[in-house]
């Protein structure tokens, strides 16, 4: 598959749920899919105007007010992307990994109190995804399955670098003059 933007696919899935606006569309976004993809929101409405042109999408009605429907080439297009493989899984970019890399440069208890910082965010990460499966349990969509299957990924994931972040805490107090 070629290096398309997924934006347009992060649109069509959107569509599947009903015509938007492209304000609701990125509040939809930010909702429900924002805790594992993030969409840069200045490409939002160029996407929905490419895949206009495109006939993957189209107005409800006349007017530029009027929300986007998806077409049935649209949803096509969606499910050809869906039937193929994922072409990356996150990109590693983690400045906590880089200082802890160069760990032995910094102040002494620096790094300890990044990583208390980072512990603490991800329990609160940890309580949103525990409040947000709560939220999907009660649905009673045909897609809470899979949206389940997002959120539980998140929290494996808060999980494990919980776990990381104490190993990583007792090796730098083990490592300590």
């Amino acid at each position: 598959m070629s290096r398309t933007s997924k934006t347009r696919y992060a649109v069509l899935g959107m569509l599947t749920h009903g015509p938007m606006t492209g304000y609701r569309l990125r509040e939809e976004i930010n909702g429900s899919v924002g805790h594992f993809w993030r969409e840069s929101f200045g490409q939002l409405y160029p996407t929905l105007a490419q895949l206009e042109d495109e006939g993957l999408v189209r107005r409800t009605g006349t007017t530029r007010s009027d929300p986007f429907e998806l077409t049935d080439a649209g949803r096509g297009a969606l499910r050809t992307w869906l039937a193929g493989e994922a072409e990356s899984l996150t990109p590693e970019r983690n400045e906590l990994l880089l200082q802890l890399f160069f760990g032995r440069e910094a102040p002494p208890g620096v790094l300890q109190g990044h990583l208390r910082r980072h512990w603490e965010a991800l329990e609160q990460a940890r309580s949103r995804y525990a409040a947000l499966e709560q939220l999907v349990l009660a649905q009673d969509s045909p897609d809470r399955t899979y949206w389940l299957i997002t959120v539980r990924h998140g929290i494996a994931l808060v999980d494990a670098t919980l776990a990381w972040n104490a190993d990583a805490s007792a090796l730098l107090e083990e490592d300590l003059p």
